[in-house]
């Protein structure tokens, strides 16, 4: 490949003390598979929140006769316009009457006297509570719209101050934000003050996900890289199939918010287990530190070490990033990510494919109402259709790599819009079974793409570009509710946007370099030198030993494994 010359790297000191021992796994029994199971419970848990159910005008003198409920909306309105209108009637003198016929052609008025809902789901919601409906129905898409303005907003900021002061403590603040946040919105009874706290909640969730990822990735060697990822996808899967049957048995959504919520503040128990990336201390030059987890680490995988020698190899390995930190004159700004030609081309080809993938995962989300019916069943399998696409992820990128497993997947979600897009609308089912196939490509997608550009960025700038990644991911987020709007002047045009943007982030996936097997960069220079050699169409790279992470690597060690 031709990226790295013959000198140490932070995988060789993880070779010294155990790449995935019993410290490893330890880390991701008790830590990393916990809070991914448990972070949808308070990143997801506002689409029940703000879940409207069906509602109707409330007429004081109908809702208190004892009249079926059924006869009651009959006598309401019109059921196509029974959400927002009320016959223009004097109730008191019709029910007296005895006769429950309403003429044709009896005139309609907007609901004057609030609204009845359905409580067969939700005894309550937000959108119940605040009457988020007919005029003010935008209110439930407004919220979450703001949830992700804010993550515009502070991701880059949590991502940037996490390669400054380091992983562990940006992700105890995020996670004392993020419940300070969530529990008091819940609680608020002003609306206003409710968006405020759902925006500032909202910046946190890009960081929260992220965070736990990035601590256990720079903590294990190549070959286990794909598998923390799957692991960590897995979890989260596991806590999304379980978040419709926690909403199903609250039934009221501050019961349910605090419930899902209160689950951030249990991250504190990590405290003292979370260890800080060693691999991040070493670029700060805190060697000490660095010494003491490296030597722990050891310890408990036991792997007898020096721990002299551990503590000049660590030192050998900081001056080199140093030194080449001044040759590159690099700040470790996200200024880094558009200054650098290949770094560059590599951050606008990642975030390219995070929006595209985004607008896939969330837009086929909101655009199946083909589905009706249950809105935790439709949750659930929303959910678990994401297990196969995980599955399927996790072995392609094993065995054939990264980058055409990102790129199959982002053109298989692409294809099956756009396939909605082209057949006529009279054919059943093509619609429903057509998203599923995308929801399921668009989770696989997202696996390979998330490991990707955990391993395109380097060390220095990890955080940062994993955030301004996130970033446009948040500005799709936005976007996305107005695309599937347009669904209102033709029913194919969210799938044709959705596919074609997939179709062509997948296409352009193919300038990625292959990331298997490969070490980690550390610098800015090493990003901009890793790469350069590898053939464009070669499937995956394969390393002819473990001695050669430590020799000039060249072309020939890449192989076609198609």
């Amino acid at each position: 490949m031709g990226s790295f010359k013959s000198e140490l790297e932070f995988e060789d000191l993880l070779e010294d003390v155990g790449d995935f021992g019993k410290y490893q796994k330890r880390l991701i029994i008790f830590f990393l598979i916990p809070s991914a199971a448990l972070l949808p419970w308070f990143t997801m848990n506002i689409l029940f929140l703000v879940f409207t159910p069906d509602h109707w005008c409330n007429v004081p003198e109908v809702s208190e006769s004892n009249l079926l409920l059924e006869v009651q909306k009959s006598i309401i309105a019109p059921q196509e316009s029974l959400s927002c209108y009320r016959y223009d009637l004097n109730y008191t003198d019709f029910l007296m009457r005895g006769d429950l016929h309403v003429k044709n052609g009896t005139p309609v008025i907007p609901c004057d006297s609030g609204w009845q809902y359905d409580t067969t789901y939700f005894e309550e919601t937000a959108a119940s509570k605040w009457n988020m409906v007919c005029k003010d129905d935008h209110y439930p898409s407004f919220v979450m719209t703001l949830t992700n303005v804010g993550s515009i907003f502070g991701t880059p900021i949590y991502g940037t101050l996490s390669d400054r002061i380091g992983r562990k403590p940006v992700f105890f603040i995020v996670i004392l934000v993020t419940a300070m946040t969530a529990i008091s919105s819940i609680l608020m009874t002003n609306f206003t003050a409710f968006l405020v706290l759902r925006t500032i909640n909202g910046s946190l969730m890009p960081s929260v996900f992220q965070l736990p990822f990035i601590i256990l990735l720079e903590l294990v060697g190549p070959t286990m890289r794909t598998r923390l990822n799957g692991i960590s996808n897995a979890a989260w899967t596991a806590g999304l199939c379980l978040l419709p049957l926690v909403a199903y048995l609250s039934k009221h959504w501050v019961t349910f918010g605090l419930i899902t919520s209160s689950t951030s503040a249990l991250m504190f128990c990590y405290w003292k287990f979370l260890p800080e990336s060693a691999r991040w201390l070493i670029s700060q030059e805190k060697y000490s530190e660095a010494a003491v987890i490296l030597n722990r680490i050891a310890e408990t995988n036991g792997k007898p070490i020096d721990p002299a020698e551990l503590r000049l190899k660590i030192k050998n390995l900081g001056e080199r990033i140093k030194k080449e930190k001044k040759m590159d004159e690099v700040k470790n700004t996200a200024s880094d990510l558009i200054r650098y030609p290949n770094l560059r081309k590599k951050f606008l080809i990642i975030s390219f494919c995070w929006v595209a993938d985004m607008f896939a995962y969330y837009g086929l989300q909101i655009n199946v109402p083909n589905l009706g019916g249950n809105p935790f069943i439709n949750f659930f399998i929303l959910s678990i259709v994401e297990v196969p696409g995980l599955i399927c992820s996790w072995y392609f990128m094993e065995k054939y790599g990264r980058r055409w497993s990102s790129v199959s997947f982002l053109i298989l979600t692409g294809s099956s819009c756009l396939l909605v897009a082209i057949v006529p609308e009279g054919i059943p089912y093509v619609a429903i079974v057509c998203s599923l196939i995308g929801k399921f490509g668009a989770s696989a997608a997202f696996m390979a793409v998330y490991q990707q550009s955990s391993e395109l960025y380097p060390t220095t700038v990890r955080s940062i570009g994993m955030g301004m990644s996130g970033t446009f991911a948040g500005v799709a987020n936005i976007i996305v509710p107005y695309v599937v709007f347009m669904a209102v002047f033709g029913k194919h045009i969210p799938f044709l946007i959705i596919g074609l943007i997939n179709f062509f982030a997948g296409i352009s996936a193919i300038l990625l370099p292959e990331t298997l097997n490969e070490i980690l960069p550390q610098t800015i220079q090493d990003a901009e030198r890793f790469g350069k050699g590898q053939k464009c169409f070669s499937c995956s790279s394969r390393r002819l030993s473990s001695d050669s992470l430590h020799e000039e690597q060249s072309p020939k060690l890449l192989n076609d494994n198609c």
